[in-house]
């Protein structure tokens, strides 16, 4: 026992450990003084409630418990850890409450606890007092609520979040006022989060630079302004909301764009494909755009995945094919484009997607010189004058 009260590092991760550590925790705690920083019992089989010793590890910094099998509440002793700096409990079963003993811990960076169906209510208690905060995920990807968050819009943090990702918590009705202040965030998730009306102008001031913004999946409206600024490599998803505006035309670092099942409307912007160049993924799909495919898309030579089905959608298919290299899932259906489709000699490779099966003014296709094949999962629709060439 005296040679564990030495430790200052303990790192026992992906060593399929089973069974509790109360005990080890007891053992650790007992010690007359614990020189222990980092306690690393990740990604093992470890099961049952955090035991209270934890809170006895005074001198700890670096609390990593996730991907294992823990159970309960996050336990109150929490708060006498004034040292702890990462506290990561993501992917277990955790199903109780987060103590308000969590916002002592003034030097604590991050919080990851995503994963975990935690219970309860969260108000700014369990944040009051963390200055250094920097990191807060509780990101589920299932979308049953069973956490709630309510905090007073009068509420003005202690910290500058850099990352705030929250999936699957009830937040709302309003859009939180208490990220007002957040001028330093690269990362905002509020998906399922059961946010209506629309984005407050304050938030499109605070002059954001994002790696992500993912809002989907509420019920927002408004305006969505075209001045964004996004990191290279972002993400954004808007899907699953009210918008009814135009297409925005953001920074061309976004790599990913998700903004299916809204009512975005009007044309697709002729210099989409120039503005946006970097985009590997674009769903479109359910809104109420109208107009043409812009030629532009032929610059989009990063594409893999294309989804404009489910709009208003007219005239020709461009033939923009050569730009397009890598693209390897297309989705037009449910619009009104017309029936010729010609993506003959532009060294295109693999299986024809399936979707097309179901372009029902698709008369015309035409796949020669290329190393195509056809392995339709159902039968095309049914027109006696459809071809096929391949």
């Amino acid at each position: 026992m005296d040679s564990l009260c030495n430790l200052k590092t303990l790192i026992l991760s992906q060593n399929v450990l089973n069974g509790e550590i109360t005990e080890l925790i007891d053992v650790l705690s007992g010690c007359n003084s614990s020189w222990l920083e980092t306690l690393d019992l990740g990604f093992n089989d470890l099961g049952g409630f955090l035991p209270n010793s934890l809170g006895k590890l005074y001198n700890l910094k670096f609390l990593w418990l996730w991907d294992n099998s823990f159970v309960g509440s996050i336990p109150s002793s929490i708060g006498n850890l004034s040292y702890l700096e990462e506290l990561y409990l993501s992917d277990n079963a955790m199903n109780g409450t987060i103590p308000e003993a969590l916002g002592r811990l003034s030097k604590l960076v991050a919080i990851e606890i995503s994963e975990n169906p935690l219970t309860g209510v969260v108000t700014e208690a369990q944040f009051s007092n963390l200055m250094s905060l920097m990191e807060f995920s509780n990101y589920r990807v299932t979308p049953r609520v069973s956490l709630v968050f309510n905090i007073s819009p009068e509420w003005i943090p202690p910290f500058k979040l850099s990352l705030l990702r929250i999936r699957s918590c009830q937040m709302g009705p309003k859009f939180p006022a208490w990220l007002r202040n957040q001028t330093e965030l690269t990362d905002v998730v509020l998906n399922n989060a059961g946010i209506s009306h629309t984005i407050p102008e304050w938030f499109w001031k605070l002059d954001l630079r994002l790696d992500e913004l993912d809002i989907g999946s509420n019920n927002l409206g408004g305006r969505v302004p075209n001045s964004m600024k996004f990191l290279p490599g972002s993400t954004v998803d808007l899907s699953e909301n009210n918008f009814q505006v135009p297409l925005p035309l953001w920074s061309s670092n976004v790599m990913k764009l998700y903004l299916y099942d809204n009512f975005f409307s009007g044309p697709i912007p002729l210099e989409f494909g120039e503005r946006m160049p970097m985009l590997t993924d674009l769903d479109l799909y359910s809104n109420a755009l109208n107009g043409t495919i812009p030629l532009s898309f032929g610059k989009l030579n990063n594409l893999l995945t294309l989804v404009i089905s489910n709009n208003h959608l007219s005239g020709g298919i461009p033939e923009f094919w050569n730009g397009l290299p890598y693209l390897y899932a297309i989705d037009m259906n449910n619009n009104n484009l017309s029936e010729t489709l010609d993506l003959s000699r532009n060294q295109l490779s693999g299986v024809i997607p399936p979707g097309m099966a179901s372009l029902t003014s698709l008369n015309h296709l035409n796949c020669q010189y290329n190393n195509c094949r056809v392995e339709f999962q159902q039968q095309p629709v049914a027109n006696p004058g459809r071809s096929i060439h391949i």
